[in-house]
Parts: structure tokens; C-alpha cells; sequence
């Protein structure tokens, strides 16, 4: 493994370094000198496209999480759902999965059952295209997963069963911990539903998570056995988000509906009339009015929910739970073709709508963390948008046609997840069981100094946003 990291240094030297060198590269996203104006747009904005797979582990699979390591950013993190029992291979899929390996590892070698485990979470390394740095396994498909925020060798799970899983990067492929498994008959606060989601709150501390049966639970990082406190919604949820500063969780749930959860003292600011408490809990349940019958918000599942990073200069204050001005802003996608910008700070309808030209589900929608107007969606034609809305709340940076990330495969696939590195230079986008990992120019990723105020400046002067609010 150290000997293929060595041999793997000049593309991990060319993912991580600044894209001013990006001429020099050989591999880039569209031809060169073609005239193409979509291929030309895509090369302004992506550097480098390198594909990360690993077929003999994840033929048939699907990737049903994204997350980068806290500490080595060279290193990210994919969990996948069950194989799928018809198979669909093609192309260099169908032939991974049946030939045998011409670097045969150790590290690699499935034991008796493995590739036939429902669970599979895997840690890649970007020195490594052909091969994970990690093999992770359980009994449940893993719909979710997260490095663990403090102690880095361990990487958290959510899955189908309803359990919390926690593997140890020292101690094999198995799970070292498994949260208690509820039934619906049970009186325990876990999870009996599949966790579609799962973030962390309070500063790293804790952890919450969320079932598609619209239950909540709030755990502790240093007990993932049982959480700490546990509340359900109305509603069976599809995805989650946590305001910065704030702690509020945001839902989106499969009718199309946004909730909030605030606790006690930020609920404060939220008339009673419009929320309720949940049990016992001290967070409050409050569902945004997104219009009459909530005609203005999303026409079906919310498939993916952006809050931005907090950002280092101090905040306008906090109102319903929300950071004032463009901190505050939060996006949603959805399966009715739109992608949504809302301001819960200051009303509960969104702000507008950015419509997919091609028709097609937006799977899911993420925030740049470096660049304070700048957001990319994947959707399931297999493109992926860029926004700027310092420059254009009506057009994507990227072309109406969006970049199309896995040409090479001669399919269109959807693209399943997306996620910033933490410097905002890469994004990995996933095309069923298929990382691609793009570097990004400094057109996308480096703010130039003013495009926060040009963004509001732009809400406000279309009348989205009140001025003397803001």
C-alpha cells in the first residue's frame, strides 16, 4: 500500500496543488482547440477529472454518501447500499468485477462473504484511483457515513437496520461498536427505520441523525450506543442540514415539506402558534410555510440540503434560528426539477427557484465552503452545475447544459452525491459506484473580495429580499 502511494504521488501532488498550474496537466475536461462552446466552458472551470473506482468491491453498488477526512485531505470517504441483484455492468465495470487482479494486495483480498456483504463503507486516498486505502463491511446497507470528527481513525455509519455502526481504521473491516437496534414495538429511542441522513452538531461534540419514519435522534460522541435525546416529526424525512452558529437541524421530508428543530433558546423567537414541542424534548418542531399549502415550496422529495460554513467576520444576529444575511441563506434540491434558495431568517417562502433546462431530478445541491455565492448541483442526467450568484441569479456559471462528468463511460448516469473538499479546490461527484474527483480553477473556489455584499446587493435590488431588513 505505501509503495502504491509512492507510485500515485504525481497525481495526488496534481489534485492538491493550485490550479494556476492546471496548463501543464495532461488529463482535462474537454478538448482542446474543439470550438465547443460547452466543452470551452468546462475546461475554464474544471482542471482535472479523475475517476475512482474499484470494481471487484463496488460492481452493482450505488453510493449513498460523501465525506472528506477533517485532517488528511487527501483522504475521502464513500459509503454504498447493496448489490443489486440484477446486474447492469458495462463496460469497464462488468470487466473489473469478473478479472483478476493484476496487483494483487493483501489489504485488498476480499475474506469468505465480504463482497456479498450488504454494507460497504470505503476510505480512498487520491494517490490511488484503482484501489480504496480502506474496506469497511456490516450486515445493513450503509446509507450514510461521516469521519468521526476528533478521533480520526474512527468512521461512523448510518444504515438501513436503523443502527449507528462505528469502524476502526486499526481494528479491520468489521464495526468495533453498533448503536442498540429498536423495534417499533420497543421502548428505546433509537432507530427503527432506515437513517437517511446524519450530521454533526455542536461543534463536534454530537451527532444527530434521521430516519425515514421522520424520527430524530441527538447523540453523544462519546456514547453512540444509545442517543441522548430523541424527537419525531410529522413528516417521513428525506435529508438534513444544521445552521451554523445556531445548531437549528433543518428536514426536508419525501412530500416536498422543510421543518426546522430549534432548541429551547433559540425557539425564542418563533411564535408558538407555528411550532410544537415533541414529547419531552427541549427542541422545538417548526415547519416552514412555504405559501398556501406550501404551493411555493418543492413539488416532492427534497433529495438534498446545503447550509453555509460560518464564516470567520462576526454575524447580524440570529433570528427563528437563523444567522441574518447571506450566512443565513440555505439551498434545497428536489425531484421537481428545482433547485431552491431560502432565507428562514427572515420568511419561510424560498427566495427563487433555479430550474434544471434538461428536466431532469436534482439529486443533491452543495454550498463552495471557501467562496461565499458559489454552489454546485449534481443532477440526474449525469451534469453538474455551477452557481455564482454574485454574478448571476439566472444563469449557472457552468452553461444551461451543465459539466458532464462521466463521459467516459459511454452512459448517461445520474450522478448520485456530491461534496466540496474543505479548501473548496476539488469536488467528488458520484455516478452510481463511481467517484470523480474534479479540481477546480480559482475562477470557482477563490473569492475575490466582494461577492458577498454583490450577492446581496443582487437579492435585494430584485426585491427577493428586503433591503431594510437585510
Amino acid at each position: 500500500k505505501k509503495v502504491e502511494c509512492l507510485l500515485g504521488a504525481p497525481l495526488l501532488a496534481d489534485l492538491l496543488v493550485s490550479a494556476d498550474y492546471a496548463g501543464e496537466r495532461e488529463e482535462k475536461v474537454g478538448p482542446e482547440g474543439d470550438g465547443d462552446a460547452v466543452e470551452a466552458v468546462a475546461s475554464k472551470l474544471v482542471t482535472t477529472s479523475v475517476a475512482f473506482e474499484c470494481g471487484k468491491w463496488t460492481a452493482t453498488r450505488d453510493v449513498t454518501g460523501l465525506d472528506w477526512s477533517p485532517v488528511h485531505r487527501e483522504l475521502m470517504l464513500a459509503s454504498y447500499h447493496m448489490p443489486s441483484m440484477s446486474s447492469s455492468l458495462s463496460g469497464n465495470s462488468a470487466v473489473a468485477a469478473v478479472s483478476p487482479d493484476v496487483t494483487p494486495s493483501a489489504s485488498l483480498i476480499p475474506r469468505s462473504g465480504e463482497l456479498q456483504s450488504d454494507g460497504l463503507a470505503l476510505v480512498w486516498s487520491l494517490a490511488m484511483p484503482t484501489r480504496p486505502e480502506h474496506i469497511f463491511t456490516c450486515g445493513s446497507p450503509v446509507l450514510t457515513a461521516r469521519f468521526h470528527p476528533t478521533e480520526h481513525q474512527l468512521i461512523v455509519g448510518g444504515c438501513h437496520s436503523g443502527q449507528l455502526v462505528v469502524w476502526d481504521v486499526r481494528a479491520g473491516r468489521l464495526p468495533v461498536q453498533r448503536s442498540s437496534l429498536a423495534t417499533v414495538a420497543s421502548a428505546t429511542k433509537g432507530h427503527s427505520h432506515p437513517i437517511c441522513s446524519m450530521e454533526i452538531v455542536e461543534g463536534g461534540s454530537g451527532l444527530v441523525t434521521a430516519a425515514t419514519d421522520g424520527r430524530l435522534n441527538f447523540w453523544s460522541l462519546a456514547n453512540l450506543r444509545d442517543p441522548a435525546e430523541s424527537l419525531k416529526i410529522g413528516a417521513n424525512v428525506s435529508c438534513l442540514a444544521v445552521a451554523p452558529e445556531s445548531n437549528t437541524v433543518i428536514c426536508g421530508d419525501e412530500s416536498g415539506g422543510m421543518h426546522t428543530i430549534l432548541t429551547s433558546t433559540g425557539a425564542a423567537t418563533t411564535q408558538a402558534s407555528s411550532s410544537s414541542r415533541s414529547g419531552g424534548s427541549r427542541r422545538v418542531v417548526r415547519k416552514l410555510e412555504a405559501g398556501d399549502d406550501g404551493a411555493e415550496g418543492h413539488f416532492g422529495m427534497v433529495t438534498g440540503l446545503a447550509t453555509k460554513v460560518l464564516p470567520r467576520h462576526s454575524s447580524r444576529g440570529i433570528a427563528k434560528g437563523f444567522l441574518r444575511g447571506s450566512s443565513g441563506l440555505m439551498l434545497t434540491s428536489g425531484v421537481d426539477w428545482t433547485t431552491k434558495l431560502w432565507a428562514p431568517a427572515y420568511t419561510d417562502k424560498p427566495l427563487l427557484s433555479f430550474f434544471n433546462h434538461s428536466y431532469d431530478y436534482m439529486c443533491d445541491v452543495q454550498w463552495c465552503p471557501t467562496h461565499p455565492s458559489v454552489f454546485a448541483t449534481a443532477s440526474s442526467n449525469g451534469s453538474l452545475g455551477l452557481w455564482n450568484l454574485a454574478s448571476s441569479l439566472d444563469e449557472p456559471i457552468s452553461g444551461t447544459e451543465g459539466i458532464f462528468v462521466d463521459k467516459a463511460s459511454g452512459s448517461a448516469q445520474g450522478l448520485n452525491k456530491i461534496k466540496w473538499s474543505l479548501d473548496g479546490r476539488r469536488i467528488v461527484a458520484a455516478s452510481a459506484d463511481r467517484l470523480h474527483v474534479l479540481g477546480m480553477s480559482e475562477d470557482v473556489w477563490k473569492p475575490k473580495g466582494d461577492e458577498d455584499a454583490r450577492m446581496m446587493h443582487n437579492l435585494t435590488s430584485r426585491g427577493f429580499l428586503d433591503e431594510d431588513k437585510v
